[in-house]
């Protein structure tokens, strides 16, 4: 038989080492490597920065020299042998679990008490395997390479999945460091597909788009393609619910003109900044998307002529919200129509009476209109009062 004993425990050590390092690139570069960023920045109080391909194959090589020393001490060649990864895949689980409010709560956390936990019933398992590896000396008790290969492939699957299952797995907090790591290079194109078809969003991400559009110069024409969720408060940072873990915040009021040193809510801000004139145009945006964001369309239309001439060339989303105040309003400050966007606008309003049962109304909608600022005024600020 070509695959004998000696042959297989050699085979499957190398296809054990072969599926840790993909799984470990893999993981640390395709899916965590945001979180990565963020720990080291907030662990450096913004000191270094993570590089993702250094950051990887550092990562992988140290926690692979890890596996070479347990085995070596451990001893565990034949049907176990996939438990000498334990250790490395323990400590590549610590290093991921990663809270969305590691700036407030601190890093290890449970892991204090959990690692040492774990250690001890690691060490205990090695003890027990090796019982297992000594019977395997006795005649006709030995497994077949195959079959200890396969049972070796089962533990390292095991073993993986559980690293998964106990890394940062939070979509929202990913899809904001991701656009972070983009901002703070200055990949706003990139930032703005971050989690484009994602319906889970923050107030943090809220303000995270809006940042990111508006270096796009693309607020008017694209806010409202978006999930969104605080109205105008999730605009800037407000240290809680709103916050930015990678980027200086003074990055951002550069962009609009200053910071004051009063704390004030970015509706207010943002119209203070103008009554100073130390706005920058795009600030200027940032004004009337907080007015829609908050509904205020009377005061949408009595700014707008200020940065805008009214006509068919303004953006889709100052368009759609001048045709609603139109409808709404029976001697409007402004009367604006387009003929495409008001037979737009008779359609969303027939398809929404078209429906009597609030769900399929808001699916029918949602489906043909949600990107759009009228889906937003009638249902998605609703859920924000």
């Amino acid at each position: 038989m070509l695959w004998n004993s000696k042959n297989g425990a050699v085979v499957q050590r190398l296809i054990c080492a072969i599926f840790f390092i993909l799984f470990s690139v893999l993981y640390l570069q395709n899916y965590q490597d945001s979180i990565l960023a963020v720990t080291q920045h907030v662990l450096s109080h913004g000191a270094t920065h993570y590089n993702s391909i250094v950051g990887t194959v550092l990562i992988t090589l140290v926690l692979q020299l890890v596996q070479v020393g347990v085995c070596a001490g451990t001893r565990l060649h034949g049907q176990f042998h996939a438990l000498t990864y334990f250790p490395s895949l323990l400590l590549l689980a610590m290093l991921t679990d990663v809270s969305p409010h590691m700036d407030i709560e601190g890093y290890l956390g449970r892991w204090l008490w959990l690692l040492p936990l774990l250690i001890v019933v690691f060490v205990v398992a090695v003890w027990v395997c090796r019982q297992f590896d000594f019977l395997e000396q006795v005649p006709n008790s030995r497994c077949s390479p195959l079959q200890t290969l396969w049972l070796n492939m089962l533990l390292m699957l095991v073993m993986t999945s559980a690293t998964s299952a106990v890394g940062c797995s939070d979509k929202v907090f990913h899809m904001r460091m991701r656009m972070e790591s983009h901002l703070l290079a200055g990949r706003f194109a990139a930032a703005t597909g971050v989690g484009v078809k994602e319906a889970a969003t923050d107030s943090s991400l809220t303000m995270l788009r809006i940042w990111a559009l508006s270096e796009q110069h693309a607020l008017g024409e694209r806010l409202f393609e978006y999930p969104l969720t605080g109205r105008s408060d999730a605009m800037l940072p407000n240290g809680g619910s709103v916050k930015l873990m990678m980027v200086p915040e003074s990055r951002l009021y550069r962009h609009l003109g200053v910071v004051f040193r009063q704390k004030l809510r970015p509706a207010t801000y943002l119209a203070k900044l103008h009554e100073k004139r130390w706005a920058t145009p795009a600030a200027h945006d940032w004004l009337l998307c907080a007015c829609l964001l908050d509904k205020r369309l009377d005061d949408f239309v009595r700014l707008l002529p200020r940065y805008y001439k009214v006509n068919a060339s303004l953006p889709k989303h100052y368009r759609e919200a001048l045709t609603l105040y139109t409808h709404l309003h029976a001697h409007p400050y402004i009367v604006y129509h387009e003929a495409v966007m008001d037979a737009d606008y008779d359609d969303y309003t027939e398809l929404e009476a078209r429906y009597a049962h609030s769900p399929e109304r808001y699916a029918a909608l949602r489906d043909s209109y949600g990107k759009t600022y009228w889906f937003y005024y009638d249902y998605l600020a609703r859920r924000d009062s």
